[in-house]
């Protein structure tokens, strides 16, 4: 743990300072900068003025010095080098980057393109750029794979905007609608057993548990948040038919070549471009169906009785579609927030459960305890609500926390400033504040504060005892302040199914022939972005019934 000095906050100052003068750009500098000279020297020098212009705006902070902005198309790009973060610096260079910086909070400074970032893996710096404040605003391209694709939504909306869509979507997270998510856990995970052919076998080995989990939390919100019937097995029509699940994965993992390529590409005979082109096809027919289907549900309803569909978040979409005024929303916000909320309702939640069976498989003491405390509590019979809420299956489900601590599926929330703002820097890193100029992106590291070790001891060590106990509010993983994640609680009900699982199955790491445990986790249990997410690709394990003995 680094301790900084009581000189600390003095030399800081000094070393501001001192870098402040050397980086200023003289005025020749800056004329020739700004005089349009397309030579070398006139790149080069508009390069320097770009950079300066940039510390200035972080006011020296020290950090990274790069060529291209971590979350730009280029930087994204390119591999992580020391010239190129990138987008996955958090997560490669998780465990030393703040300590070298001797700093919960630094900056990235580009040279090339972009505008200057601000990382902070420090909580209570965290709680200031996350508590909602005027200097502050959700760029459109902080989240452009959801909004320019597919409209407005209660993610990429702010200030006044947000609180209209929270207005509407808030109502639909209540307690009846989570009774309604254990209930369909249940019956979900039963229809998946029979339908994979699980009954009949007592060890099963799974190329991706990754696919199976995906298709289940699609399962639970296409149920509960919008209605539908959702079977596990449903035959196609023919063999080129695109199944809305496989519209789905391609839509989230390709968002980033939707965005970049031109329409025009997609005239031409390039495979990827044409299934890319097919899956989003895929995704707007079926959201139109399916929201057509319930604009003449709700016409045809005279009493509205039906206590089941007033609660599910698709029919509080479309009536407020139909609505006017502040409690309306256009079709293209209507687009928009049904494609988030099964995006997210579905990808965050499976990523999350996921990592959890692959860090049991190789955790086998917390596995075996987590069992056994099921079989304690539950019996035989089916999780409920009240479990959740009484605590009693806290330290089953504290296993997906802390699985979502260290792949939190929501790795970065970004923020960025239009006027000048002052951040408070805690002790630990000196003190004072970070003056911030307006054009200065803000980011908040969930990787870097779950695995800061002021914030959790042990960082790199599975402990889900941490969780023991703990509150909503406590889970940053869901993010922090005003604008947490509306379906935290449908995500911890959700993850009921690792009762249900656990209790019949044991899972151990899938190996190739002759691999030993640590080249398993070195080669699974790298996170990653997969799709617009943060999590694990493709963990391969081996199930096996548990026999009576176990139990």
């Amino acid at each position: 743990m680094v301790t900084p000095s009581a000189a600390r906050p003095a030399l800081y100052i000094r070393n501001a300072r001192e870098a402040r003068r050397r980086a200023s750009p003289s005025l020749t500098e800056r004329n020739a900068a700004l005089s349009g000279d397309s030579g070398p020297g006139g790149l080069a020098t508009a390069c320097l003025f770009k950079y300066y212009s940039g510390l200035k705006k972080v006011s020296y902070l020290p950090g990274l010095r790069c060529a291209f902005a971590p979350l730009s198309m280029c930087a994204a790009a390119l591999p992580t080098s020391w010239w190129n973060p990138g987008l996955d610096w958090p997560w490669e260079w998780r465990w030393d980057t703040y300590k070298h910086y001797h700093s919960q909070t630094i900056s990235c400074v580009p040279f090339i393109r972009g505008i200057p970032y601000v990382y902070t893996s420090s909580l209570e710096v965290a709680k200031q750029i996350l508590n909602v404040r005027p200097e502050v605003y959700k760029a459109p391209d902080s989240t452009g794979a959801i909004l320019f694709l597919w409209g407005d939504n209660v993610v990429s909306a702010d200030h006044d905007m947000y609180k209209r869509h929270r207005r509407v979507v808030g109502s639909a997270f209540s307690r009846a609608g989570y009774v309604l998510v254990a209930e369909e856990t249940g019956r979900l995970y039963r229809e998946m057993v029979e339908s994979e052919g699980w009954l009949q076998a007592d060890e099963i080995a799974v190329d991706s548990i990754n696919h199976i989990l995906s298709k289940f939390a699609l399962g639970m919100i296409s149920r509960c948040g919008f209605g539908l019937p959702f079977p596990w097995s449903s035959p196609t029509e023919s063999s080129d038919e695109m199944s809305f699940e496989e519209a789905l994965t391609i839509v989230t993992e390709k968002a980033v070549v939707r965005l970049a390529a031109p329409r025009w590409l997609y005239y031409l005979p390039i495979k990827q471009l044409q299934q890319v082109e097919k899956a989003y096809n895929t995704i707007s027919n079926f959201m139109s169906t399916f929201i057509a289907a319930k604009q003449a549900e709700l016409s045809s309803q005279t009493g509205g009785n039906d206590t089941r569909a007033n609660q599910d978040l698709l029919t509080r979409l479309v009536a407020a579609s139909q609505a006017e005024g502040k409690n309306g929303l256009s079709d293209r916000e209507l687009f928009g927030n049904t494609f988030t909320f099964m995006f997210a309702g579905h990808e965050t939640t499976a990523h999350t459960l996921s990592a959890t069976l692959a860090l049991l498989s190789v955790h086998q003491e917390e596995q075996d305890k987590a069992a056994a405390h099921i079989r304690k509590v539950l019996g035989d019979r089916q999780p409920t609500l009240e479990d959740v809420e009484s605590g009693e299956l806290d330290l089953v489900l504290a296993c997906f926390e802390e699985a979502a601590r260290m792949y939190p599926p929501g790795s970065i929330a970004t923020r960025d400033t239009n006027q000048t703002i002052s951040l408070a820097l805690p002790e630990e890193d000196g003190g004072g504040h970070a003056v911030i100029h307006p054009g200065v992106r803000l980011i908040v590291d969930y990787i870097g504060l779950h695995y800061n070790p002021r914030l959790f001891a042990d960082p790199w060590r599975y402990d889900p005892s941490r969780w023991y106990g703990a509150r909503e509010a406590d889970m940053t993983f869901f993010s922090i302040g005003p604008r947490a994640c509306l379906g935290r609680k449908f995500a911890i009900v959700e993850a009921l199914f690792l009762c249900l699982f656990l209790r019949e199955w044991k899972v151990d790491p899938l190996f190739r022939q002759g691999e030993a445990v640590e080249k398993w986790k070195e080669r699974f249990l790298h996170g990653g972005f997969v799709g617009l997410a943060f999590g694990l690709r493709d963990v391969p394990l081996r199930i096996t019934r548990r026999g009576e003995a176990c139990a």
